[in-house]
């Protein structure tokens, strides 16, 4: 099996893009949420307009690994279904 390791890039304090090669896919964030406020990860798709991201989830606050693991989970399986598209549609 051989190791991964998420390409995080810290953009600001509490902010990373996360990137498949130099393709940024996602953005993940501190936020609080909650009363009393709680510090939660949140992951979205990325696209340069904010209003244009999907939410993917909330992640424990110290728990960034996990959350840029699910990212790519997320990733590969709509890689994959596109890849299936195309080949459906090209048969």
């Amino acid at each position: 099996m051989r190791y991964w390791s998420p390409n995080l890039r810290s953009v600001t304090r509490g902010e990373w893009l996360q990137f498949d090669g130099e393709r940024r896919i996602a953005v993940i964030r501190e936020v609080n949420v909650g009363t009393p406020p709680q510090q939660l990860l949140r992951a979205d798709t990325w696209v340069p307009a904010e209003a244009g991201r999907d939410f993917l989830g909330y992640f424990p606050g110290e728990a960034l690994r996990l959350a840029a693991e699910m990212v790519w989970e997320v990733y590969q399986a709509a890689l994959a279904a596109t890849k299936r598209g195309a080949i459906c549609a090209a048969a």
